[in-house]
């Protein structure tokens, strides 16, 4: 068995035993540094759905990470179109770009700027969508290796403001990020990941009615965590 399998198996069997070991109570240590990373606002326009929702769901995210990727398209994305479109899941995304990954950064920094435009769910769609593309060509064209895709899934007139917001969001000839106006928002989700002592992504966090479960790390399939999320949502 190769080793994403067992990763993947490991993951499960977690999740598995958080369902069997805790359907009505999220343990008390979960619960004290979930609530301690959740200081400071959310960040309205990098979610999706309503903030009434039972359910909230918190995902650390690397937009080069082939794991974040995979759990994108396989899990959040089936789950954006069905329990976040029908008020059940409140799902926030958050930036935890990895120091291994030259471009991430920049990515992150074009998903805020759209972000703050009110074009959030489009773009991150377009770079998760494109993924081995930009990240595979990224070393020829490191200014522009995203923005075709970002242009493709806006109007011309969309990408000219989200253009705007990237103004002085450059990378050298070293690979060193000159900093710009959508940073400081990159940089307080990286701070509450580092409050949960976060080291891997993608890392998630659901919470039942303001009560967090303990933080997982590592993707899930969409049929499990349905499972999950349904009997969170069976409670009375």
């Amino acid at each position: 068995m190769s080793e994403p399998s067992r990763r993947l198996l490991t993951i499960l069997a977690g999740v598995a035993l958080i369902i069997a070991a805790f359907p009505l109570r999220p343990s008390r240590a979960a619960a004290q540094a979930a609530s301690a990373a959740e200081q400071g606002r959310l960040a309205a326009e990098k979610s999706l759905g309503s903030p009434s929702a039972p359910i909230e769901l918190i995902v650390y995210d690397d937009y080069e990470c082939p794991h974040c990727g995979m759990f994108y398209e396989q899990t959040l994305r089936p789950m954006i179109d069905t329990y976040v479109a029908e008020g059940k899941v409140y799902l926030v995304h958050r930036d935890f770009p990895l120091q291994g990954h030259k471009f991430s950064r920049q990515a992150a920094r074009w998903v805020n700027a759209a972000a703050r435009t009110g074009k959030f769910e489009v773009v991150e769609r377009a770079l998760f969508d494109n993924q081995m593309q930009w990240s595979e060509y990224g070393t020829e064209n490191p200014q522009g290796m995203m923005k075709p895709f970002v242009q493709a899934a806006l109007t011309p007139a969309e990408f000219k403001r989200v253009e705007l917001l990237m103004h002085g969001c450059e990378i050298n000839d070293q690979n060193e990020l000159k900093g710009c106006a959508v940073d400081a928002q990159i940089q307080h989700d990286i701070a509450d990941g580092q409050l949960i002592h976060l080291n891997e992504t993608p890392t998630w966090i659901v919470s039942y009615r303001g009560l967090p479960y303990p933080p997982q790390a590592g993707g899930v399939p969409w049929p499990l965590l349905k499972q999950f999320l349904d009997q969170l949502l069976s409670q009375r």
